[in-house]
């Protein structure tokens, strides 16, 4: 289990658009905080604060909030479509005996026999795992070793063993694929090429030309 991390919120007051942009002006986030036994509240949260409770890698945050101390998890997180920073965050509240549900990185770990010995690439093509757990009980990634992938072979989310945590994502998703060379498809794609007209040109030849047909139907 990932350790917590407190989470230092202001509430704000002043709403709107204009309000949004001053914050952001002065290095901080706007966010909401959600439960379900209290009304949303709107707060922000210093930018700088923010990194380092993204650099813990935690899951679970402790918060103060309306004076009182409760313990929230990350539900929303915008970013700018080109930059990429931080534009507004949601927190919900839980509490520790529940279970929740939360996203979790893939860590892929190993070199997978594939790339190494035939030239092969890796391709991931799922990067979180939707999950149930309990909240006292947040994996901090899901590793898939991939050392023991050849060419062509996959892992799926349903090769994975979590342990207590349940699988929400599709099981049949790909996570990721070693995919063959672009040589070799190019290669095979030739050779087939070629013995397609090596085979057209027999069937040609073991045809009788039109002048024979017209000689024979004459006598």
């Amino acid at each position: 289990m990932v350790e917590e991390f407190k989470l230092e919120l202001e509430r704000r007051s002043e709403l709107g658009k204009q309000a949004v942009k001053r914050l952001r002006k002065e290095e901080k986030i706007p966010g909401i905080f959600y439960s379900g036994e209290s009304k949303a509240i709107p707060f922000f949260i210093h930018k700088k604060h923010l990194h380092n409770a993204f650099q813990s890698h935690a899951r679970v945050f402790s918060v103060t909030v309306g004076g009182k101390k409760l313990h929230a998890i990350f539900k929303e997180i915008q970013h700018h479509p080109v930059t990429d920073e931080v534009l507004h965050i949601d927190l919900f509240g839980i509490r520790l005996k529940d279970k929740i549900d939360i996203n979790i990185p893939i860590v892929i770990i190993g070199e997978a026999i594939g790339v190494k010995n035939s030239g092969g690439m890796l391709s991931q093509n799922l990067m979180e795992l939707s999950i149930r757990c309990q909240a006292t009980d947040v994996p901090e990634s899901a590793e898939v070793d991939v050392t023991d992938l050849d060419l062509g072979s996959s892992i799926h989310v349903k090769d994975l063993d979590l342990g207590k945590s349940e699988l929400l994502t599709n099981p049949d998703v790909t996570i990721v694929t070693v995919l063959v060379p672009r040589e070799e498809i190019v290669e095979e794609e030739l050779e087939i090429e070629e013995a397609e007209a090596v085979e057209e040109v027999e069937v040609e030849e073991e045809k009788p030309s039109e002048e024979g047909k017209s000689e024979s139907s004459s006598q």
